[in-house]
């Protein structure tokens, strides 16, 4: 298992763990999150590879600087069935568009599950590849995002062109 970093146009730095092609980690945090994150997965070490898989980077540097949509394999590894289908459904939602939380419960079958969904995100290992700062709360709530908090969710909506400002 390795982690490298991209630099992208519109977000600095971006932190991947991967095995082989396949992320399984994304961060826009420091090193030690990446190391810590696997830690806790009580996996291998991660090894700084300088040479990346380019496919990799160039996926990453579509999705942040051209709005491209990732459509490579993802490594959830400690998710479960229901976190899975829940990071899958927010995977689908087009950029520009939002969902709610109680609309992403209802597209994965558990239609009063709205909070379940939220803590699903919330451990989104995959942010940027797995949008889920396009699910906002009922009311033009904006609600969390789980790699930058509240600002950068509203950022990178911005980038997508959703009028931020009349959410919460």
């Amino acid at each position: 298992m390795w982690w490298s970093s991209v630099t992208t146009r519109g977000l600095g730095v971006v932190l991947v763990a991967y095995i082989g092609e396949c992320p399984f980690f994304v961060s826009l945090g420091a090193p030690g999150e990446v190391r810590a994150w696997a830690q806790g997965l009580a996996i291998a070490p991660l090894v700084w590879d300088p040479h990346a898989p380019h496919a990799l980077h160039a996926a990453l540097r579509g999705v942040v600087d051209r709005g491209q949509r990732y459509a490579g394999p993802v490594g959830l590894v400690r998710e479960t069935p229901f976190q899975q289908a829940v990071l899958f459904a927010t995977r689908a939602i087009p950029r520009g568009e939002t969902r709610t939380y109680g609309e992403m419960a209802a597209a994965v079958g558990r239609p009063r599950a709205a909070r379940a969904v939220g803590s699903a995100l919330a451990a989104n290992p995959l942010p940027l590849l797995i949008p889920c700062h396009r699910v906002v709360g009922a009311g033009r709530r904006l609600g969390f995002y789980s790699d930058g908090g509240p600002d950068m969710k509203r950022r990178l909506l911005a980038c997508e062109g959703v009028g931020v400002a009349s959410f919460l």
